[in-house]
């Protein structure tokens, strides 16, 4: 019997690394870290121990999230869905958690919106300033009029229909 998703208070969300998509249902007030959690112990499920070449975290504080930056496209970039503490004028950080870091709700995700996601490696430290779009490893799937086929992230090769013949 399949999932009912008629329920308001959840959402299907999506989330990408590279070529990879991973569609979760999670409640609007769930904690972005119970959503870490539920990602990581979905792609452990797999059996998989890396992603895109990333070794897995062993930590879900260790996945960062990635919100569009234009949410009608995509292809803009991406920037980290955890907004930094602000430094006050004593140099000091400001201990205020954003309601925007605590839910799907309050960081005004949709049903079926993308999110990147990403791992935060051993050592590095990560200030949360960071909006680089090559710091974000997603290939969206492209449509090629020419050709008439679809395309990951333009790349041709990628084209071939199930026999093995060229689209």
């Amino acid at each position: 019997m399949a999932a009912d998703t008629s329920n308001p208070e959840l959402l299907t969300l999506r989330f990408k690394n590279h070529k990879t998509t991973i569609l979760l249902l999670v409640s609007r007030q769930e904690s972005f870290t119970s959503v870490k959690a539920k990602l990581l112990d979905a792609i452990k499920s797999t059996g998989v121990t890396q992603v895109n070449e990333q070794p897995l975290p062993r930590k879900a504080d260790d996945v960062i999230l990635g919100v569009p930056i234009d949410n009608n496209d995509p292809s803009q970039g991406w920037i980290d869905l955890e907004i930094p503490d602000i430094e006050d004028d004593g140099g000091k950080k400001a201990k205020k958690t954003s309601v925007l870091n605590a839910t799907p709700l309050g960081a005004g995700l949709k049903d079926g919106m993308v999110l990147a996601f990403k791992f935060r490696q051993e050592g590095a430290k990560d200030d949360g300033m960071d909006i680089d779009d090559n710091e974000w490893d997603v290939v969206l799937p492209t449509f090629d009029d020419e050709e008439g086929s679809q395309v990951n992230g333009g790349d041709k090769g990628d084209a071939q229909a199930e026999d093995g013949d060229q689209a």
